[in-house]
């Protein structure tokens, strides 16, 4: 759900994706505890009903400290969601800049974003429950998704009305299929199956897509 460059006309930047004002080291130390925290809390199937005074209690810190780092639970975690999808997207986009088409970035991203949370439930479950509070696996995430899509439609890889609808569609299946894979052993998720479904839903045609989602992947290294 990553993409190399910007699309004239994608949606603007949140506050969240603007760039984090360097602060001093032990202010820094803070915002950590408070993000290591809150993503400690709604790392698990029970994680959505988490409030403020949790997460200052899991991060040993008053109410008033927390005010002096976010204006609310919902920019914590709209914060959270970036920080916590930055490298995967990081490392997706840098592979997808080398090699692949969008149609081939597409399939990676989808196949790649669902291994990572079968590999890292905590994970997932976070991802799932941020969701909940704003745009589908963070607002980078989101963006770079949109601008992806628009670009394979541009490039004629993808056949669907506008980015928009692309967007929707691969970032709503591959969170319901990171729920699937959560809540059951996601026999019926497969990466490979979603991608290549999710490939023909973009109207790439059916010899492509499913050539495209059985091929091996691209390694990529998400730093930890």
């Amino acid at each position: 759900m990553s993409a190399p460059a910007n699309i004239v006309g994608s949606p603007q930047r949140s506050a969240a994706e603007q760039p984090t004002p360097k602060l001093g080291a032990k202010r820094e130390r803070t915002r950590k505890k408070i993000l290591d925290a809150a993503s400690g809390l709604i790392g698990n199937e029970q994680g959505l009903t988490v409030r403020i005074e949790e997460v200052c209690a899991a991060a040993h810190i008053s109410r008033g400290t927390f005010y002096n780092y976010f204006t609310s639970l919902e920019q914590l975690f709209e914060v959270l969601a970036i920080e916590l999808s930055h490298d995967l997207n990081g490392a997706l986009v840098a592979t997808w800049n080398e090699t692949l088409s969008h149609a081939e970035g597409s399939n990676a991203a989808i196949q790649h974003y669902l291994h990572y949370a079968r590999r890292d439930p905590a994970w997932a479950w976070a991802m799932v429950h941020l969701s909940a509070f704003g745009p589908t696996f963070g607002a980078e995430a989101w963006e770079a998704c949109y601008r992806s899509i628009a670009q394979g439609i541009e490039a004629g890889e993808f056949d669907v009305p506008n980015a928009t609808v692309g967007r929707d569609l691969m970032t709503g299946t591959v969170l319901a299929s990171v729920r699937t894979m959560l809540r059951s052993d996601g026999s019926e998720s497969q990466p490979h199956i979603v991608a290549y479904h999710l490939l023909r839903a973009l109207g790439v045609p059916d010899a492509r897509a499913r050539a495209i989602s059985e091929s091996p992947l691209p390694d990529i290294v998400v730093p930890k």
